[in-house]
């Protein structure tokens, strides 16, 4: 890890705050809603193994700056501070599938009165975050904090039935974890990681009835290495994540990639227990299509950068359409079936009638997922 962060620092505030992010004019991650209208049950449904995407009434998230948004619409590096919630792939609500593509801009094709996404700029307590509780710089221990502030805000909202609406939550954390593993190796190893996500998940089961939990696993971190031949990315790289992009020796390196390896597998572990299918009102599902993602190229193989905010560490539009299709491509693939890398073009799974229901470990089987 090199020992210049302080001069890199003001380098990155003083010297490059004008420069501007590549633009993306191609505008192919917009397109009109592809798939036909598929009603919600005709009965509230009692099983969460039995979700058409309709019957979600509500949705919220938990983690970090990615989940708030940073940078999405930013044309500056210090323009990566704002928070874009309301375009946040996992509970951003601002605009419409045509304009940018997030679940709940999907979700609302499906229920237009779903209800807790997050709208505009601002942190999370903006009255507009809704329930989209992420913190910037947050790590896996944060999330109880934030999982408290979550479950808070929902029993004290009128305008939800905590025992009669579904809801759905999505986490995603562990990148500033491995960035800040240099730091405190024993704080941030993949037994206290797994042990953060398992303690959350436990609380959510307990507080949150009628609850389907997507769970995506953290990306690899050390692939931004990758976009740093442009000084930009390299000083901000060197500033936010210095641990997995900046490696001392390859010994480091090869223990950082160990390190995301295991918080992956640690989830996996946990999920596969089957410790949140005891119940027919909640459940967690892993989201895999962050295991084997490469960072994107343009024909001319270079990194296509339109898909990073200023800072490449942050994702712009175009990268947080490509999140949230993944998502959802990811919730309507059986578990054991399910892509494990990322959308980068315009397809999205639709679902029907003969096959409606959001995928679970219980009705991943080839009849579970049957109306028919």
């Amino acid at each position: 890890m090199l020992p210049v962060v302080g001069v890199s620092f003001i380098l990155y505030i003083t010297g490059i705050i004008y420069i501007k992010a590549e633009s993306d004019t191609s505008k192919d991650h917009y397109a009109t809603f592809p798939c036909p209208y598929l009603p919600p049950s005709n009965q509230i449904p009692t099983s969460v193994h039995k979700l058409r995407p309709g019957d979600i009434k509500v949705v919220s998230a938990l983690g970090d700056s990615i989940t708030a948004g940073n940078g999405i619409d930013a044309d500056t590096v210090v323009g990566s501070l704002i928070q874009y919630r309301g375009l946040s792939w996992s509970i951003g609500g601002d605009e419409f599938y045509e304009k940018q593509i997030t679940l709940p801009n999907i979700l609302k094709h499906y229920n237009p009165n779903l209800y807790g996404f997050s709208t505009k700029e601002g942190n999370y307590e903006d009255v507009d975050a809704g329930y989209n509780v992420a913190k910037p710089g947050a790590v896996s221990s944060d999330m109880k904090d934030e999982v408290n502030v979550l479950i808070n805000r929902i029993k004290n909202d009128s305008k939800v039935d905590i025992n009669k609406d579904w809801k759905m939550v999505t986490l995603f954390i562990g990148s500033n974890d491995i960035c800040y593993y240099c730091t405190s190796p024993l704080m941030y190893s993949s037994e206290n990681y797994t042990n953060n996500i398992q303690h959350i998940l436990d609380v959510l089961k307990e507080e949150l009835p009628r609850t389907l939990v997507n769970i995506v696993p953290v990306l690899n971190m050390t692939s931004l290495g990758e976009l740093n031949d442009r000084l930009t990315c390299a000083i901000s790289h060197l500033v936010l994540c210095s641990c997995a992009v900046y490696p001392d020796t390859p010994g480091d390196k090869e223990d950082i990639i160990q390190l995301n390896h295991d918080y992956r597998q640690g989830l996996i572990d946990l999920i596969s227990t089957r410790r949140y299918d005891s119940t027919d009102d909640f459940t967690v599902v892993l989201q895999p299509f962050t295991l084997h993602v490469n960072i994107p190229h343009t024909s001319d193989g270079e990194p296509d950068f339109t898909y990073f905010a200023p800072d490449c560490f942050h994702f712009s539009r175009k990268g947080h359409s490509a999140f949230a299709r993944s998502l959802w491509n990811s919730m309507f693939q059986p578990v054991g079936f399910k892509n494990t890398s990322i959308t980068f073009d315009d397809h999205l799974e639709c679902p029907n009638e003969s096959r409606p229901y959001i995928y679970t470990h219980k009705n991943s089987s080839p009849t579970g997922n049957s109306s028919l």
